[in-house]
């Protein structure tokens, strides 16, 4: 009998051990982080005025929205981000009547490193465009 009841003994202190140790509270994600995010667009052909209307994700993950912004747009933002934030870039782009072959292209940049980049090729007289990057 004694025997049985140090195993129990044993067994739930090793229980409450794994337990306790399993629920460290440490987060290797590396969130909450603080970056340096670049917004860019840049006209690569056939541009001829401005982007009518340019979104991105702020400093609180809010949006700015600016209108008759220049080619090429570059805005830079200094943010902290949780997992799960993103980053998201998107333009209007009027093309006058069409049939004009445009080249643009969207990038994304944290602290340096390319992490998202499209470049949209259009003929059409309104040309819009959108980029998303989740961090986790």
């Amino acid at each position: 009998m004694k025997l049985i009841f140090s195993f129990k003994t044993i067994l739930i202190g090793f229980l409450c051990v794994v337990l306790f140790t399993g629920c460290d509270k440490d987060d290797d994600s590396g969130y909450p982080r603080r970056v340096s995010i670049e917004y860019k667009i840049t006209g690569l052909s056939g541009v001829n005025g401005p982007l009518t209307f340019v979104s991105f994700t702020n400093e609180t993950g809010g949006n700015n929205d600016l209108v008759n912004q220049s080619f090429p747009f570059s805005r830079t933002i200094t943010r902290t981000l949780n997992s799960g934030d993103n980053a998201t870039l998107s333009f209007r782009y009027g093309n006058g009547s069409g049939g004009t072959n445009v080249s643009i292209k969207l990038e994304i940049i944290v602290d340096g490193k390319v992490i998202k980049t499209e470049t949209v090729n259009s003929s059409t007289a309104v040309v819009i465009a959108a980029i998303a990057h989740v961090f986790i």
